[in-house]
């Protein structure tokens, strides 16, 4: 893999950082040492500082005064409507993709199926790799209709939705349901059934909030805000 390059230091700080929020690698409420991070990337405070400002910027970090730096928390109401905002914008791009869709960009759904059904068989998998396999596999309907526009707008709104996905990803141990989920999916979108699709897609967006309800109140209640 070809190893990214940044414009300088700081940049490098704020998106490894950026990434390991956003994987879970760095947790909801945990704090944040200048001197660690100095120490773990091999520069001075300016870079760290500007990162950890940006960061704080989008809301990936709050500085509290005199208290230290840490990760924000996960707000449930915000990642409830940031899913029912995604069910009524994906609904519409996937009926606009419906009438469109040809063989090739239905071979290509599938074949994004068949590998996420490859990852889960491979021992040790990371829970990100089925998440970035889950999102391109979303990105196809949004990408044929050119509406990549409005997937870009949805992905970087999702500071605490993708970080709930992630937390789900993390806590799910049948990812064979979710790749059962995707060939419903794509069964539907084949037939061109609308109203079919509706129901499923609901049912698959919203199904985390339901299965997570004892993480979300118990196991991890202290990564919510309350």
């Amino acid at each position: 893999m070809e190893e990214k390059t940044y414009k300088n230091r700081g940049d490098m700080v704020f998106e490894t950082l950026k990434r390991e929020i956003l994987d879970l690698e760095l947790k909801p409420g945990q704090a944040i040492s200048e001197n660690e991070i100095c120490e773990r990337f091999g520069v001075s405070r300016t870079p760290v500082r500007d990162a950890l400002r940006r960061l704080q910027e989008q809301d990936f970090v709050e500085s509290i005064p005199y208290g230290g730096t840490y990760v924000t928390l996960l707000n449930l109401s915000n990642i409830k409507q940031m899913i029912y905002m995604r069910v009524a914008v994906e609904l519409m791009v996937m009926g606009d993709f419906m009438e469109i869709a040809t063989p090739m960009m239905m071979e290509e759904i599938r074949y994004m199926i068949r590998k996420q059904g490859a990852l889960i068989l491979e021992p040790g998998f990371e829970p990100e790799q089925f998440y970035r396999l889950d999102a391109e596999m979303h990105a196809i309907w949004f990408a044929a209709t050119d509406k990549m526009k409005i997937w870009e707008l949805v992905q970087a709104q999702q500071l605490h939705y993708t970080r709930f996905r992630m937390l789900d990803f993390v806590t799910e141990t049948d990812f064979t349901r979710i790749i059962k989920e995707h060939n419903q999916l794509f069964e539907l979108l084949k037939k061109k059934d609308k109203e079919g699709l509706e129901k499923a897609l609901k049912e698959h967006l919203f199904y985390s909030m339901h299965r997570m309800k004892h993480t979300i109140e118990v196991d991890c209640k202290d990564y919510f805000v309350q």
